[in-house]
C-alpha cells in the first residue's frame, strides 16, 4: 500500500506540473488569440488607433486630420473638450475613417492643449502660444562724463512674456529690472568717466541698447508711435540733435522700409513706408536715432467664399462653403433663417470651411440667407408640399346633406377642390392654402345607390350615396281556393329602382323574379291537396301573404276524447272528401301517437294517454290542420 501511495503522489505532482505549463503557455499566447461571436464585435476587437496629421499647431492655428484605424464593423464618434478645436462633420462613422478638424488662432503667449476623444481613446492636440513681441523705448542712450542713472522701457505683447536685462561692460550696472514679465522698465547706472569717451552695450529684452558716454550728443524724435491703415503709406520721423551728431534709421520688420534718412548728422528727417496688409492687425518697429518707433497697422483681411448661391431640394441636407482668408484673419458664420443652421465652422481664422444644414421642407419653395465671412450666401429650397385628406372616402345617406373633408397641408401650400358629379357640389373650400376644410353638399337621392369621385388637393375622394328607392305593392295579400291559380301585384317605385320577387314556399312559383321601376310581379299557386296553407312572397322587399284553402274537407270522429285519471287508448277516424294528404302531430307531451300519424284520404289515428297523477289537464292533436281536443281528469282524494 505504501508503494502505491508513493506512485500516486508522483503522478499527482506530474499532472500538476503539466497543468501549470499549459496555463503558462496559454497566457503567453493570449495576445494573439481571438474569440469570434455572432453577438457583435467585442470591446477588444473594437479597439481604436488614432493618428493625427498636421499637429502640433502654431499660434495662428490651422487644420488637421485625425486618422482612425479599427475593425470595419466597429462604430465610433469623435468629440472635443477644447472650444478652440472645431470638428468638421461627419463626426461619426464605422470602420476605418478620418475626421477633419480646425484649430483657432491662439491670442495668448501661453501654449495650450486640448484633446479629441474618439470613443474611449483620447488624442492630445497642442498649440504654441503667440510669439512674444518685445520692444524697448530706446536702442541708443547718451550720457555725459559724469554718468548717472538712466531708464529704458520694455514693451511686451503679453503679460506672460519674460525678459532679462544685462550689461556687457563693468562701468554700466543694472539697478532695477534685471528680470521681468510683461511691460516694465530697466534702470541702469553709468559710472563717471575720467578718460576718453567710451561706448558700452546693454541687452534688454533681447534688444541691444548702446550707451555712449562723453560724446555730448543727445537725440530726440518727434513721434514714436504711428497708427497706419491697412492700405499702408509713407510716414516721417523728425530727428532733433546737435549739429555734427550722427544717427541712423533702420526697420526691424520686412513690411516697413526706410525710404530716406537711413543715415544722418544733426537735425533731420527719417522717412519710412508701410506696405499694404492683407492679414490681421500687426505691429512692427524701427529704430531712429537710437529711439524705438512703433508702427501699428489696421487689419487688411480680405475674404472670399467658394459659392454664394445654393439650390437644395425639399429633403434638405448639408452643404459646405469654402472660405479664403489671410493667416490670422478671423471670420464667423451665422444663419438669418431658422430652417438653416450652422453645423460646423461657426467661427474660424484664415482659410477654412463652413458646413450648414438645411431642414426638410413640407411647404412651398423658400429662400433664406446666411452670412459667411461677411459674404451673403443665398439658399433656395424647392417645393416640399404634401397633401392628405381625411376621410379618404365617405358614405352618405339618401337624404340631402353636407359633408366636411379635412385637408392637411404645410403652411403656404395651395390646393383646390372640384366636383364633376351633378349630385355632389363644392359649397365651401373650393381653394385654400395650408390646412383647411372642404364642404360637399349631396342632393337627395330617390333612385338606386350611386357613387363617384371628387378631386381635393390632388387626391381622389370616393363618395357613395345610399339608395333612395321606396316601394309599395298592391294588393298586399291574396286568398285562393284549393285549385290554386295565378296572382299579380303592382309595384310602385321610382324609375330605375330595381326590385326582386322571391318566396320560400315550394308551392308558389315566381313568374317575374325581378324588375326595374314601376311594374307588376306575378306568380303561380299550385293546387292544394293538403290542409289549408299560408305562404309569403317577398316583392320589392315587401311581404305579400298568400292564403290557400284545401281542395278537400276533413271530418274527425269522435269530435273529441275524454279520459279518466287512469288514462287509456284513443282512436280518431279521419274522413277525407278527396285524395288529400294529412298529418297528425301531438301538441302535449302526455299524448303519444301510436299509429296513423299521416295518411292520404280516409284513415285512423291512434294515440295513448298515460295515468294522470296530477290535476285535470287538456291537450290537443293537430290533425289535417285541425285541433283535436283531448281531456283527462285529475286524481281525486277521499275526505273522511
Amino acid at each position: 500500500m505504501a508503494t502505491v501511495a508513493h506512485r500516486g503522489a508522483n503522478l499527482s505532482r506530474s499532472l500538476l506540473a503539466a497543468l501549470v505549463a499549459a496555463a503558462l503557455l496559454t497566457s503567453a499566447c493570449g495576445s494573439s488569440s481571438q474569440i469570434d461571436t455572432v453577438a457583435g464585435p467585442s470591446p477588444a476587437k473594437c479597439g481604436l488607433q488614432l493618428t493625427a496629421e498636421g499637429a502640433p499647431f502654431p499660434a495662428a492655428g490651422g487644420s488637421g486630420s485625425l486618422r482612425i484605424d479599427t475593425a470595419r464593423e466597429c462604430r465610433w464618434s469623435a468629440k472635443t473638450d477644447a472650444p478652440w478645436v472645431t470638428i468638421a462633420q461627419p463626426a461619426e462613422g464605422q470602420g476605418e475613417g478620418a475626421v477633419r478638424f480646425s484649430v483657432g488662432a491662439n491670442g495668448e503667449a501661453t501654449p495650450r492643449t486640448g484633446a479629441i476623444s474618439v470613443n474611449d481613446q483620447r488624442l492630445e492636440i497642442s498649440q504654441a502660444g503667440k510669439p512674444c513681441e518685445l520692444t524697448v523705448s530706446s536702442n541708443h542712450e547718451s550720457v555725459d562724463g559724469a554718468g548717472g542713472d538712466l531708464s529704458v522701457n520694455v514693451r511686451a505683447s503679453a503679460a506672460q512674456c519674460a525678459w532679462t536685462a544685462s550689461s556687457s561692460v563693468s562701468w554700466i550696472s543694472i539697478v532695477a529690472g534685471r528680470e521681468g514679465r510683461g511691460s516694465g522698465a530697466v534702470t541702469f547706472h553709468v559710472e563717471a568717466v575720467v578718460g576718453p569717451p567710451r561706448t558700452g552695450n546693454l541687452t534688454i529684452a533681447g534688444q541691444n541698447v548702446q550707451v555712449d558716454q562723453g560724446t555730448g550728443c543727445s537725440y530726440a524724435i518727434g513721434v514714436d508711435t504711428f497708427s497706419v491703415e491697412s492700405a499702408g503709406g509713407d510716414r516721417q520721423v523728425p530727428v532733433t540733435t546737435s549739429a555734427g551728431c550722427p544717427w541712423t534709421a533702420e526697420s526691424r520688420v520686412p513690411w516697413i522700409t526706410v525710404t530716406s534718412g537711413a543715415t544722418g548728422s544733426g537735425p533731420g528727417v527719417a522717412s519710412f513706408r508701410v506696405a499694404p496688409a492683407d492679414t490681421a492687425a500687426r505691429t512692427g518697429t524701427l529704430s531712429v536715432a537710437g529711439r524705438t518707433v512703433t508702427v501699428t497697422q489696421s487689419p487688411g483681411c480680405t475674404y472670399a467664399v467658394g459659392a454664394e448661391t445654393f439650390s437644395v431640394d425639399a429633403a434638405g441636407g448639408d452643404r459646405q462653403v469654402a472660405v479664403t482668408a489671410g493667416p490670422g484673419c478671423a471670420w464667423t458664420a451665422e444663419s438669418r433663417v431658422p430652417w438653416i443652421t450652422i453645423a460646423s465652422g461657426a467661427s474660424g481664422s484664415g482659410a477654412g470651411a463652413v458646413v450648414f444644414r438645411v431642414a426638410a421642407s413640407d411647404g412651398p419653395g423658400r429662400s433664406g440667407t446666411l452670412i459667411v465671412a461677411g459674404r451673403t450666401i443665398t439658399v433656395s429650397q424647392a417645393l416640399g408640399c404634401t397633401y392628405s385628406i381625411a376621410p379618404g372616402a365617405v358614405n352618405v345617406s339618401a337624404q340631402a346633406g353636407t359633408t366636411t373633408i379635412q385637408v392637411d397641408a404645410g403652411a403656404g401650400c395651395a390646393w383646390t377642390a372640384s366636383s364633376a358629379l351633378p349630385w355632389a357640389t363644392i359649397t365651401g373650400g373650393a381653394s385654400g392654402s395650408g390646412p383647411g376644410q372642404v364642404q360637399i353638399a349631396t342632393a337627395a337621392n330617390d333612385g338606386p345607390a350611386r357613387s363617384g369621385t371628387i378631386a381635393i388637393a390632388g387626391r381622389s375622394l370616393s363618395v357613395a350615396q345610399a339608395s333612395g328607392c321606396t316601394f309599395t305593392i298592391a294588393p298586399s295579400s291574396q286568398d285562393l281556393a284549393g285549385d290554386g291559380g295565378n296572382v299579380a301585384a303592382s309595384v310602385t317605385t321610382a324609375t330605375a329602382c330595381p326590385w326582386t320577387v322571391s318566396t320560400a314556399a315550394d308551392w308558389i312559383t315566381v313568374a317575374t323574379p325581378s324588375g326595374t321601376g314601376p311594374g307588376q310581379a306575378s306568380f303561380t299557386v299550385k293546387p292544394n291537396l293538403s290542409p289549408p296553407r299560408s305562404g309569403t312572397v317577398s316583392i320589392a322587399g315587401r311581404p305579400f301573404a298568400v292564403n290557400q284553402a284545401s281542395q278537400c274537407s276533413w271530418l274527425l270522429l269522435p269530435p273529441f276524447h275524454e279520459f279518466g285519471d287512469g288514462g287509456g287508448n284513443g282512436n280518431v277516424l279521419v274522413i277525407v272528401s278527396g285524395a288529400c294528404s294529412w298529418t297528425a302531430v301531438s301538441n302535449a307531451s302526455w299524448i303519444q301517437i301510436t299509429a296513423g300519424s299521416s295518411g292520404v284520404g280516409n284513415g285512423l289515428l291512434q294515440f295513448v294517454v298515460p295515468r294522470n297523477t296530477g290535476g285535470q289537464r287538456t291537450g290537443t292533436i293537430t290533425v289535417a290542420g285541425q285541433s283535436y281536443v283531448v281531456r283527462q281528469q285529475g286524481v281525486t282524494s277521499d275526505v273522511r
